[in-house]
């Protein structure tokens, strides 16, 4: 019997665990769904502070992840009510919501990433004229013969 309450209490852990992770992916997919409005916007600084974001998020869901892992191998068969909750089954609806996301922001990324390759060069390009064009003015002085 006090193993029947241990192991209820553990499960009960677990889905206490997954509860949270469930919450920072739902923070995670707003977040992924900013950095998409961020791309389209080309607002590099909300990009910054997005990616800060997730990045903190990401950390947390690996902690979990780990611990869950940890669990699940703990409890073994005991465990399969949890991960086969409502809960469980939301987390994996907002991980495939998130891939999805991404999956849109990556394209208009690589996009705005050439194009702004492509404005450097083009920049680069100018400074070296204005530079060769400064220098040009700036030659020295030719001596005239004027018995030529």
């Amino acid at each position: 019997m006090e193993q029947a309450n241990i192991i209820s209490t553990e499960a009960d852990s677990l889905l206490d665990l997954l509860i949270a992770q469930c919450a920072d992916l739902e923070a995670l997919l707003a977040l992924s769904r900013r950095e998409t409005a961020a791309a389209e916007a080309r607002d590099f600084a909300g990009m910054i502070e997005v990616v800060t974001e997730r990045a903190t998020l990401g950390e947390r869901l690996e902690i979990y992840h780990r611990q869950i892992a940890e669990m699940r191998q703990h409890l073994g068969a005991a465990a399969d009510p949890a991960l086969q909750s409502k809960t469980a089954t939301r987390v994996t609806e907002l991980i495939t919501g998130i891939l999805a996301q991404d999956e849109r922001t990556r394209p208009m990324l690589a996009t705005v990433h050439d194009q702004i390759g492509i404005e450097r060069r083009n920049l680069n390009q100018i400074r070296r004229g204005l530079t060769a064009y400064l220098r040009d003015g700036r030659g020295p002085a030719v001596a005239c013969d004027e018995r030529a």
